[in-house]
């Protein structure tokens, strides 16, 4: 299903675009570049129907059942721990959004988006606490997974879980709280492998009254970690949505915030990663607009605009020093969860045609999350619908995928996951 303009639901996460104040970019921030797109023709293919693996759906790894829990899954995340466990993290609810139904009652603007999407009405909904974080475990390499456990489960809508595993073997993970009004960032911490989680989140302060962010934080070379989160101040007046660079020296217990980025349009759903020569990279939704920094996050060029429009787009930098950029497209025929990528830090981008990427899987919604595995194919993990009918809320589903980048960025080959039919086993 198309995703709503704004952000208007996952940004309904906010649901509201917020202010800021356009900004040229600081003297001494680097020059921005003009991306460019360079076409490698890439045909459609389906192999994501034999290669893909139903991980939580209808019937399969559910979770446990609580008040509010209607059968939405998704905004999902992939993580390798210290010991090489992965760890799937999702949320879990009622719908594309679930903020808690009680004791307040939601508000008028939320009750009649939601009826208009859904074809329910919201007071029938029972759900207390909202949805919640939900996470899942493979010791062996993704064959097999544990049962679906509580994450965390605040008083509020708990959205997005993120983890990244830190070289010193703890995990930090990055999400956001929805209680309908507004959308807060959220750090949370595990120090035994993924096992177990702080159940008090740290809020760190952010330059707006309302953020979000969709993670995982990233760890530099001098162990710091830096998370980029995108809000704004106002729900009324439809200013764009705009992004700050938080950075932590505790491993994830406090924040500040070191940089801005702004522009006359919205810079939402943001990603942030290292290049291979020591400058970061940051990119966002709607218009794929892409802006660097030489001096660790403080100060940023002004961002410019891919032609390739996007969803939802993160940013990985595999060994070899490809940057890769995983994201749900926005053209019309050229759906689903795609790829682009670059050999040259973003200024030139390898697409499979001038506004769309490589595809990964062009049947599904997309919203994803991955990681280089040690072989050099990615795993990526991403969910079926937006779960905005009413219908396809209640049957939702989470899938695996691997993929390789070919040599040089020049598209992807889609691999089996571990558990797929085309891998010959469905462990469980």
């Amino acid at each position: 299903m198309k995703p709503l303009p704004l952000a208007v639901f996952r940004s309904l996460a906010i649901l509201v675009t917020l202010s800021a104040v356009v900004a040229a970019a600081p003297s001494n921030a680097p020059t921005p570049t003009q991306p460019v797109i360079k076409v490698v023709p890439s045909p459609e293919q389906t192999d994501y129907l034999k290669d893909r693996r139903l991980l939580v759906g209808p019937g399969i790894n559910q979770p446990k059942p609580y008040p509010g829990y209607e059968g939405f899954v998704g905004w999902a995340a992939i993580a390798r721990t210290k010991t090489a466990a992965l760890i799937v993290t999702f949320s879990s609810g009622y719908w594309h959004a679930s903020p808690p139904t009680e004791p307040e009652s939601p508000t008028a603007e939320f009750a009649e988006t939601f009826k208009k999407l859904a074809g329910v009405d919201i007071s029938t909904i029972h759900a207390p606490r909202g949805g919640r974080a939900e996470i899942m475990r493979s010791e062996d390499d993704g064959l097999t997974w544990s049962s679906p456990e509580v994450m965390i489960d605040t008083p509020w809508d708990d959205r997005s879980p993120s983890a990244v595993g830190l070289s010193d073997g703890s995990l930090v993970a990055s999400l956001f709280t929805y209680d309908w009004k507004a959308a807060r960032t959220a750090i949370i911490r595990s120090f035994d492998d993924g096992k177990t989680w702080e159940q008090t989140p740290h809020y760190p302060e952010v330059p707006f009254k309302y953020s979000a962010t969709d993670g995982p934080p990233l760890e530099l070379p001098d162990k710091s970690l830096l998370l980029a989160v995108y809000g704004g101040d106002d729900r009324t007046n439809h200013q764009p949505e705009q992004n700050a660079i938080l950075q932590s020296h505790d491993r994830g217990a406090t924040w500040q915030c070191i940089g801005t980025i702004k522009a006359p349009y919205e810079l939402s759903e943001s990603s942030v990663a290292r290049l291979r020569d020591g400058r970061l990279i940051l990119i966002t939704r709607p218009e794929g607009a892409v802006a660097w920094s030489n001096d660790g996050g403080h100060t940023w060029t002004e961002p410019v605009r891919l032609p390739v429009r996007m969803a939802d787009p993160w940013l990985l930098t595999l060994r070899d020093g490809t940057l890769l950029c995983v994201h749900l497209s926005y053209n019309k025929t050229k759906r689903g969860l795609r790829a682009i990528a670059s050999r040259d830090g973003g200024k030139t981008w390898l697409a499979a045609g001038p506004d769309y990427g490589f595809p990964i899987d062009a049947s599904v919604y997309g919203y994803s999350r991955g990681i280089e595995l040690p072989d050099g194919s990615i795993m990526v993990v991403y969910q079926g619908t937006g779960g905005h009918k009413w219908d396809d809320a209640r049957h939702m589903s989470i899938y695996a995928l691997r993929f390789r980048v070919r040599k040089g960025g020049r598209g992807i080959d889609v691999l089996p996951a571990p558990g797929s039919p085309a891998a010959g086993t469905m462990g469980q």
